[in-house]
């Protein structure tokens, strides 16, 4: 923690503004009275020197200056309206998708990670069963079941779709996957999957591939897996979802990532609609990582999705992107939305790799993270957020504390409406290392417990560990900060105070191992602890000595300025 006092530079340097212009300048009271102003001096001008030529040549123009000010505020109005109701609109359709969702419960205490199925043996007898060598050369051999009977479904349905054909078979998935279980083609592989377990020879890989049953049945596996994920990413972002949606990704993770590796180079393009549903899956995959704080490539994802032939311009640039591929600014696209996007993505990803060089310029990180600011879109509120706490953290660096207080002020002012939970949390955090960076440890205090509070609702490990780092941390440099966190009755004493600490320090490593001063302050507390029994002349007693685990939470602080969705 920073305890810098370095000067701050005035308010009025500051480049990113806390809201348009615009907005207060063609408000409609004030436009009203700046034109009602505006004509009554015109009119006592022209009445006062109606015969001289100047004014006379000046009063046409202005007249209709009025009326521009009154057009330019309507086209205003109604493109702030038409934008709330797309937002609106977007939002409702989101509600929507993951209202349905049932979250799965925690796991158990003695869970089993979900066993690999074994590859499936090759059976001469099967030789010209077609379903049987469509399920050998799709990417993956073990299924859910309701995957598995949509797979089933597409084979099905493919006949019924092609030129010239008759009326498809009258058998359905279900009667299809009881004929496949007779024959063992597929058995069970634990509660509601199964596994491909006998295949034919023939056909060959080659002959299946090119007909339309196989590239129907690989679109429907992955649309099935693009549109779950999908909906479970969007549930990240929700307060009520957010823990059902961090254990489904928890579990079905590992699945996901093989699902995507076994699409890599796959030596033949795949159809348009299957690749557009890998790519939805390597976004999803993509806010996952992003939430638990890893790498965008760290698991090889973005390498992969780089292999596959028949990517689009913009797709292929955002998988090269996030591969770490991409050493030049994205051009334009269309639509300009997702062009500006991208190319807001890439300044903050170059901004954010030049922080770990040396020698460090945090001007021209900072000037690069503000230029992906005024790039992304509007209704991007996670990525407005995201760039405006980094530019933060640089200001602080910088000791620009005021320009941080400004970007951190518009960031909360953006969530304030329940948009982006996880955003808000980071918001607060920062805020915390901001007021503690100007000297003023109860605010910082405050805004951790705040943060702490947001990210236990939303279960986020990463979050917890480094909001009990900071409070831990707090407290083992000045024991007195503990009466803000802790109960007071009954009254609390220095040692109890750093003992407590050193649970929440213990649990900061537990939840995030990469907390980096929570093993240097749990050193200290072991040491101060050790001190004040040799002081108090007090045995060592277990019940005194440093914690292993956390034994009170921190008091928790309700965000009253949180306005949910």
């Amino acid at each position: 923690m920073s305890t810098s006092t370095e000067p701050t530079e005035p308010v009025g340097q500051t480049a990113t503004p806390r809201s348009s212009i615009w907005i207060g300048f063609l408000g409609t009271a004030s436009l009203v009275a700046y034109t009602v102003l505006f004509e009554l001096v015109r009119t006592l001008v022209v009445n006062s020197f109606g015969e001289n030529a100047v004014v006379q040549f000046f009063n046409g123009p202005l007249r209709w200056l009025s009326v521009l000010f009154i057009a330019a505020a309507a086209v205003y109005a109604l493109s702030r309206f038409a934008r709330g109701y797309r937002t609106r609109v977007r939002t409702a359709r989101e509600m929507d998708l993951i209202a349905g969702l049932v979250e799965p419960g925690p796991a158990l205490a003695d869970h089993r990670p979900r066993a690999a199925a074994p590859a499936p043996e090759t059976v001469a007898t099967l030789d010209g069963h077609l379903i049987a060598a469509v399920l050998r050369d799709l990417p993956v051999h073990d299924y859910e079941t309701i995957a598995l009977l949509a797979v089933l479904n597409a084979i099905r349905d493919t006949p019924g779709r092609l030129p010239l054909a008759r009326e498809p078979s009258a058998r359905t998935a279900a009667k299809l996957l009881e004929g496949l279980c007779r024959r063992e083609i597929v058995t069970e592989h634990g509660a509601q999957r199964f596994r491909v377990r006998r295949v034919p020879a023939l056909p060959g890989r080659a002959t299946v591939t090119a007909g339309p049953q196989w590239a129907a049945a690989l679109t429907a596996l992955l649309q099935h897996y693009a549109d779950r994920a999908g909906r479970w990413a969007i549930a990240l972002e929700s307060r009520r979802f957010a823990v059902g949606a961090r254990r489904w990704f928890e579990t079905e993770e590992p699945y996901l990532r093989a699902l995507v590796a076994a699409c890599a180079n796959p030596g033949r393009e795949f159809p348009p609609a299957a690749v557009a549903h890998l790519i939805r899956l390597g976004n999803a995959l993509d806010v996952w990582y992003a939430r638990i704080g890893s790498g965008e490539n760290e698991t090889g994802v973005a390498d992969d999705l780089c292999s596959l032939p028949g990517i689009d311009e913009l797709n292929r640039d955002l998988v090269l992107l996030r591969a770490g591929r991409l050493d030049e600014r994205p051009r334009g696209y269309r639509p300009r939305r997702l062009s500006t996007s991208l190319a807001a993505r890439w300044e903050h990803q170059t901004a954010l790799r030049r922080l770990a060089t040396a020698p460090l310029d945090l001007d021209e990180v900072a000037d690069q993270l503000e230029t992906a600011w005024w790039l992304l879109p509007r209704d991007d509120v996670a990525g407005e957020v995201c760039a405006l706490i980094n530019l933060a953290v640089v200001h602080i660096r910088q000791g620009r504390l005021d320009a941080a207080q400004d970007r951190l002020e518009l960031a909360e002012s953006l969530t304030r409406t329940g948009v982006d939970p996880d955003g808000r949390a980071q918001t607060h955090e920062t805020m915390g290392a901001l007021w503690w960076a100007r000297g003023e440890p109860r605010r910082a205090l405050r805004c951790w417990q705040l943060a702490l509070s947001a990210y236990r609702v939303l279960d986020d490990d990463p979050g917890i560990g480094r909001c009990l780092q900071h409070l831990g941390s707090a407290v083992v440099a000045d024991p007195d900060h503990a009466t803000l966190l802790l109960p007071a009755d009954p009254p609390l004493t220095r040692a109890e105070a750093v003992r407590q600490a050193t649970g929440w320090l213990a649990e900061a490593r537990r939840r995030h191992p990469a907390a980096r001063h929570a093993g240097h302050y749990a050193a200290q507390a072991r040491s101060d602890l050790r001190a004040d029994r040799g002081l108090l002349g007090i045995r060592p007693a277990r019940r005194r000595g440093p914690l292993a685990r956390i034994d009170q939470w921190p008091a928790s602080v309700e965000d009253h300025a949180h306005r949910p969705r």
